[in-house]
């Protein structure tokens, strides 16, 4: 699946969902590529994502962060049999840069596990999908 600039590789080998956002895109698109990646871990019934970022810059002003933390995550709390595991794949650059302040910092800086999901912030693929498959701990 290709749309918002986002490509969404089910990987039930893994099993993981895996998008990866392959330009800038606006805030209203931001939003949209939350609900696309949700729509194919339903369809897998997957609760591990790995968000690649690595291409783009952070889109999310404070109002998408608030979007996500008190609107899209605790809506779909519990909606797997497991908590949700999100690795963040981000540039190294990016995390020397910007990683306290970056809206993906705050959103795993801010986790909330009655709200059934846990984040992580990865400069390594091979790291998150390690963290992914609950092998070791962020």
């Amino acid at each position: 699946m290709s749309a918002f600039g986002l490509e969404i590789t089910p990987r039930p080998d893994l099993p993981a969902v895996v998008a990866r956002w392959q330009r800038e895109i606006t805030a209203s698109e931001w939003q949209a590529s939350w609900f696309a990646v949700l729509e194919a871990a339903d369809d897998l019934q997957c609760w591990r994502w790995l968000l690649d970022l690595r291409r783009r810059e952070d889109p999310a002003t404070p109002e998408l962060t608030t979007w996500m933390n008190t609107d899209f995550f605790p809506r779909r709390a519990r909606r797997y049999p497991k908590p949700v595991r999100i690795a963040f794949l981000i540039s190294p650059t990016r995390a020397l840069r910007e990683q306290s302040a970056s809206s993906v910092a705050t959103i795993s800086a801010n986790q909330r596990p009655e709200y059934g999901y846990q984040t992580a912030l990865f400069t390594d693929e091979a790291a998150a999908y390690h963290w992914l498959s609950g092998q070791i701990s962020a």
